[in-house]
């Protein structure tokens, strides 16, 4: 019984982390980014961010999928960016610039999947993505990809609302799409209290 009142505690302050980087985006008519629940981050998830920048799939232990091992997604908000992070074991976690973290997600089959599916997308989307040396975050408003591939760091960026300038057509869209997944599938398992 007290696993579950602290499982609803977590989401409910999962939920108002994410709200909590929308206020000031909604206000100002930047679409906001569904709740995905997250819940305190631990000290160290700027470390994580990092380390998964500056390693290999061998350093990690994960093995490629078609040259890709690893997304970042990173979304910028007026109060700070929210980091998924997808890795092709099925990896699946949050983290808020703000403190929220949601982890745990390879062990729900749901978020595991979107994981997986990110970094197939990803590998998909190789022409749309340049390496990359530096790792800034992006500006309020902006989606930015890091693709940790078996040559380096490649990079995307977009708008978290894409303007349809060519005809309908965004490139990073898909990409955009499967990075939701796995915010879903965080979503959804930290509602049923199985993941923090």
């Amino acid at each position: 019984m007290k696993g579950l009142l602290i499982a609803a505690a977590t989401a409910a302050l999962v939920v108002a982390g994410v709200y909590a980087l929308n206020a000031n985006d909604e206000q100002r008519g930047v679409a906001p980014v569904e709740s995905s629940g997250q819940e305190p981050a631990s000290p160290d998830a700027g470390n994580l961010r990092d380390e998964l920048l500056h390693s290999t799939a061998q350093q990690v232990g994960v093995t490629p999928v078609r040259g890709v091992w690893g997304v970042l997604m990173e979304r910028g908000y007026a109060k700070g960016t929210a980091t998924i992070i997808a890795l092709a074991d099925g990896t699946a976690s949050m983290y808020l610039s703000t403190g929220g973290s949601v982890v745990g997600g390879k062990a729900y089959p749901p978020a595991h999947a979107a994981a997986l599916k990110l970094c197939e997308q990803a590998a998909e989307f190789s022409k749309e993505t340049v390496s990359a040396q530096d790792f800034p975050l992006p500006a309020k408003g902006r989606v930015r990809f890091y693709v940790l591939t078996t040559e380096g760091v490649r990079v995307a960026e977009g708008d978290i609302l894409p303007h349809a300038t060519d005809g309908g057509h965004e490139p990073l869209a898909p990409l955009l799409a499967a990075g939701d997944a796995v915010l879903e599938g965080l979503k959804d398992a930290t509602k049923r209290g199985l993941i923090r």
